[in-house]
């Protein structure tokens, strides 16, 4: 789509600047750096967060960006030699990706760390509940109507406005007890 705006003058301005912010936002530059800061800011100050159990869910702005942050992630976190800190993705369908041609599927980015199987959408929820997981990567999918009371941060990675923005940061919006106390995240 960049290179038709680049030969084609008549190709209308709007299109070709939603072609061209497109391309940007999936440029694996752009996904790779984000994903640093991301990492890094968990491991240093999220982590540790309630007893160690916090998680983080990064919400993009499409299926095809879910798809290249969960490689993003999976390719940093090898490369740093960091193993405390473990990602799932949760989208719906089938993902083609137009550059590489190939095709990706939630169960099948998500292996589970334990017995080495694809993750079904149905176990994805509890999986992401359980110690081995501290990161889940979304879409559309568990934006809204997912209740995981670990949840402490959200990294957002799409324009939200209206109902919608208030459904997805309310994700945060939990009280949960331990140890005789009670944490608010959000506006409790």
């Amino acid at each position: 789509m960049v290179k038709e705006a680049e030969d084609d003058p008549n190709l209308p301005k709007k299109k070709g600047v939603r072609a061209l912010a497109k391309f940007m936002s999936l440029h694996p530059h752009n996904i790779e750096q984000k994903t640093d800061v991301m990492v890094e800011h968990f491991r240093k100050n999220v982590k540790q967060r309630l007893n160690n159990r916090a998680k983080a869910m990064v919400v993009t702005s499409s299926r095809l960006h879910a798809v290249q942050y969960k490689l993003a992630f999976d390719q940093y976190l090898k490369r740093q030699g960091y193993t405390d800190i473990r990602s799932l993705v949760a989208f719906s369908g089938t993902v083609k990706d137009p550059e590489s041609g190939l095709e990706y599927t939630e169960p099948g980015m998500n292996s589970d760390c334990v017995t080495g199987r694809p993750i079904s959408e149905m176990q994805l929820p509890e999986r992401f509940g359980s110690s081995d997981y501290q990161v889940l990567l979304v879409a559309n999918k568990y934006q809204t109507g997912f209740d995981q009371p670990l949840l402490h941060t959200m990294y957002v990675d799409k324009r939200l406005d209206g109902v919608q923005a208030v459904q997805t940061l309310s994700r945060l919006n939990r009280k949960i007890s331990w140890q005789g106390r009670t944490v608010c995240f959000g506006f409790c």
